[in-house]
């Protein structure tokens, strides 16, 4: 018989594996908005994730983090930004959040559309101890910024990708450049 897993004796893995993809990230200059986040300095805004699915969602903070949000489960979901260094294909940067997480099963990956331009989105399973941590990343590269989303949850949730699909889907550039002429 096996042994079984509780929410709370995963959470901490949980959360050693969302420290080690935000080892990069910029402070945040979200503004609050009627719907969601705005950051007027690069020029995008973003909605809140979808209460209809589950149980509703929290904002966290987490270190490097832009916004991030968690539920039950244990499931959390975040946006972070790297911008003023080189970037490549979002395919590359998206391998970038993997360095240092250990062994991993690819689940899927592929080209989606973020705010129409392309991106990148890869959905993979770790085994930390007994649990499985299934973590999901979109990436996508906009001028001289990386934006990666992640989904980091215990095993399969389809409502909380549900709701992270949605989520990431929210995002939009400011239709015009920045008044006072500073790049995304």
């Amino acid at each position: 018989m096996g042994r079984v897993v509780t929410p709370h004796l995963v959470a901490e893995p949980v959360f050693a594996l969302l420290a080690a993809l935000f080892v990069v990230g910029c402070a945040s200059d979200l503004k609050r908005t009627e719907t969601g986040f705005r950051n007027p300095r690069h020029g995008y805004s973003i909605g809140v994730p979808d209460r209809a699915a589950g149980a509703p969602w929290e904002r966290i903070e987490i270190k490097g983090a832009w916004v991030a949000f968690r539920r039950p489960g244990p499931e959390t979901m975040s946006l972070q930004s790297r911008c003023g260094k080189p970037v490549a294909h979002p395919a590359i940067m998206a391998r970038n959040l993997v360095v240092g997480i250990g062994e991993r099963e690819l689940v899927q990956a592929g080209p989606v559309i973020v705010a129409g331009t392309n991106a990148w989105i890869q959905t993979f399973d770790t085994r930390p101890g007994d649990a499985t941590i299934r973590v999901t990343t979109v990436t996508a590269v906009i001028d001289d910024c990386a934006f990666d989303w992640t989904l980091v949850t215990l095993g399969e949730s389809p409502s909380a990708n549900h709701a992270f699909e949605a989520w990431w889907g929210t995002f939009a550039l400011d239709p015009d450049p920045i008044a006072d002429g500073t790049p995304r």
